[in-house]
């Protein structure tokens, strides 16, 4: 059983992850959620195939192998959103694995591929609160890729210069992929975690963890952060 409360590395999760290889949309294992607001899951997509348009976006990010979405290929370490709508082929090259994020998006946007540029150009953007950290306030930076129409689900490349804050609950579900710099994180049970640049992790709501960056830490970043009801 996953213990959610805790950060989760996904690409050894995928190393292990008890699925055989086959078509893009069965060929899955389900992470456990708080609810069915997000889907997140592990494919282990090989050969090709087609998926028809849903309502759903969904972000998809290679742990491993190679992975086509129509003409556009994406290897370890790239992502993109799908967005809901969309209608696609794909392939995937033996050993792939692949990470999923699914979320339901009620009002339809233009359907496309929506690549998370690691090189892209970033934008001053604002640090944490105040009052979540201990010592001074970093220096942030963004390049935002996408914003779902209700604002709950959202991506891109955000940095920042060292820093550390105070354990504070996830009240939303982040998918991290390190580009540059490392992270170490302790949760409420007091284990330590550390993660470094090709490191990808997912942190779910509910957890709660401190964040300590000794150096400049790049990151992509994948949120779904539920509107209150």
């Amino acid at each position: 059983m996953l213990d959610m409360k805790r950060a989760l590395d996904l690409k050894a999760l995928a190393a292990t992850c008890p699925v055989a290889p086959g078509d893009y949309q069965t060929a899955r294992y389900a992470l456990p959620v708080a609810d069915g607001a997000v889907g997140l899951e592990l494919v282990a997509p090989q050969g090709s195939g087609h998926v028809d348009a849903t309502d759903e976006d969904v972000f998809v990010f290679v742990l491993d192998g190679q992975f086509s979405i129509n003409a556009h290929s994406m290897v370890v370490g790239q992502g993109s959103k799908v967005t809901a709508g969309t209608a696609f082929d794909w392939s995937a090259t033996p050993g792939t694995r692949v990470f999923a994020m699914r979320v339901r998006e009620p009002h339809m946007s233009e359907p496309g591929v929506v690549r998370i540029d690691p090189t892209a150009a970033m934008s001053p953007s604002s640090p944490p609160p105040v009052e979540y950290l201990t010592g001074p306030t970093p220096a942030c930076q963004s390049a935002p890729a996408w914003r779902s129409c209700d604002g709950q689900f959202y991506g891109g490349i955000w940095s920042a210069t060292p820093y550390y804050r105070k354990k504070v609950p996830y009240v939303h579900d982040e998918f991290m992929y390190l580009l540059e710099g490392s992270v170490s994180f302790v949760n409420e049970a007091g284990e330590e975690q550390t993660f470094k640049a090709g490191d990808a992790f997912l942190i779910c709501r509910g957890a709660s963890c401190s964040w300590e960056s000794r150096d400049v830490v790049k990151k992509v970043y994948v949120i779904f952060r539920p509107t209150a009801s």
